[in-house]
């Protein structure tokens, strides 16, 4: 019983950490976007931000794993807040699609893309924050 709820909180700590994990990479993404763009406008800048694309897709594929496993071991509320802080995490992947279907939706995610990615993290990593909290307690 002792060992299974200390696997519970294991899971429901690790679930936050690699939201902010996740959040710390799309900060550094975009500043280390920002500064190749003005340091190296050629073609080498284009394929070391494809790297960092890659390998942020790859955290994103462990945050939601940890995300799913969390929600599964977890039970109550602290459950639901874990699949509503995994769907808030989906969207940072349907707004390229969304804006695309817009009229203008390129030129705004262009401009507010890079706050929007933050902001969807952020809300999801409160969440998370949240059912830790709410399965600790």
């Amino acid at each position: 019983m002792i060992e299974q709820y200390y696997r519970k909180m294991l899971w429901a700590g690790a679930y936050p950490l690699l939201l902010a994990a996740m959040a710390g990479a799309t900060w550094v993404d975009r500043i280390h976007a920002h500064s190749l763009r003005v340091a190296a406008p050629n073609g080498a800048s284009i394929v070391a931000m494809q790297q960092v694309s890659d390998r942020l897709l790859l955290l994103c594929a462990l945050v939601l794993a940890a995300g799913l496993l969390c929600a599964w071991l977890l039970s109550g509320v602290a459950r639901w807040l874990v699949v509503a802080s995994v769907a808030v995490f989906c969207l940072e992947f349907l707004m390229p699609v969304i804006a695309a279907t817009l009229p203008g939706g390129k030129i705004y995610f262009a401009m507010l893309g890079p706050g929007l990615r933050m902001g969807v993290v952020l809300v999801a990593l409160a969440l998370s924050v949240l059912a830790a909290r709410k399965a600790i307690s």
